[in-house]
């Protein structure tokens, strides 16, 4: 059966900004030379942006999470800096372990509404080594 034409030009991922994935503590850094444009997406100074939703950690900024585990910069509507993201969010879901495990890409899949449902595991694979990641 054929998929229908808006269908088949749907990306692998398209980020729905739901904030499945903006959760957990730890391990979601900026770099000093990233918080400019960070801060400006909110239409902070970076001294104020860093005092507000970061702490220094190893030369690097550490985005705090609130009480409930969820990233400080995940508003309403979303990311609330999405255009300046930090890379590891932008990475996702192209992750190592996602490329070479297919449970965890199953796994990420059915949590993830932008993962396209009806892709398979070698086409999101392939995807993601043409756009260079994974490797």
């Amino acid at each position: 059966m054929d998929k229908p034409e808006d269908q088949a030009k749907r990306p692998p991922f398209d980020c729905q900004r739901c904030g499945t994935c903006c959760q957990g503590r730890g391990g979601i850094f900026l770099e000093p030379e990233q918080v400019p444009a960070a801060a400006a997406e909110l239409a902070m100074d970076p001294e104020e942006f860093t005092l507000a939703f970061c702490q220094a950690n190893n030369g690097r900024w550490e985005v705090l999470v609130n009480d409930e585990g969820f990233c400080r910069l995940l508003g309403e509507e979303g990311c609330l800096i999405h255009e300046a993201k930090p890379e590891i969010c932008r990475r996702w879901p192209f992750f190592v372990n996602l490329l070479t495990k297919p449970y965890a890409f199953e796994e990420a899949r059915l949590s993830c509404p932008g993962i396209d449902p009806d892709i398979s595991y070698e086409d999101f694979v392939a995807h993601a080594r043409a756009q260079g990641y994974g490797e």
